[in-house]
């Protein structure tokens, strides 16, 4: 049936991201506080004479320990509106001298298909099929499939 081979082809893109990121030597960094949704409606800005500067950060319900480049690369998911803008950010943060955004961008995708693949099954309330009252979620995983690919590429092309 159609929504079990879209949950399969969700699982093994997933396990695809998996085996890469497990072949992968990223260096460590020291865990810091994470807050793990920052982006610009959880920012309080003020105007400086500089420009503007982040006056609070609001939100932190989902915060952990963790890489602190994995709250960047969020922003650069969630905010940057092209690769570009995400790799100027990571190189503007100095984190371009730790190691290529690639692997930091599969993890975050990898993060983003199970999250969306879990949040339609709504185990909560006995299952059902996600597909039925979800019409835009195939949409978005396949834009997510669609980004793991061109990791890959990306990936390929520098080696």
């Amino acid at each position: 049936n159609e929504w079990e081979g879209r949950i399969n082809e969700c699982l093994k893109r997933v396990d695809g991201g998996i085996t890469t990121l497990s072949s992968t030597r990223v260096s460590t960094m020291d865990p810091v506080l994470l807050h793990l949704d920052l982006q610009p409606q959880n920012l309080i800005f003020f105007c400086s004479m500089n420009g503007p500067l982040v006056f609070s950060v609001l939100d932190w319900e989902d915060a952990a320990w963790g890489d602190p480049r994995f709250d960047l690369i969020l922003l650069c998911r969630k905010v940057c509106a092209n690769r570009e803008q995400a790799d100027a950010l990571w190189t503007e943060c100095g984190l371009s001298e730790l190691g290529p955004i690639e692997p930091w961008l599969r993890l975050e995708t990898v993060h983003s298909i199970t999250t969306m693949l879990l949040q339609s099954m709504d185990m909560v309330n006995g299952g059902r099929n996600p597909w039925e009252t979800k019409k835009d979620l195939w949409g978005k995983l396949q834009r997510e499939f669609t980004r793991l690919d061109g990791y890959e590429t990306a990936n390929t092309l520098c080696r």
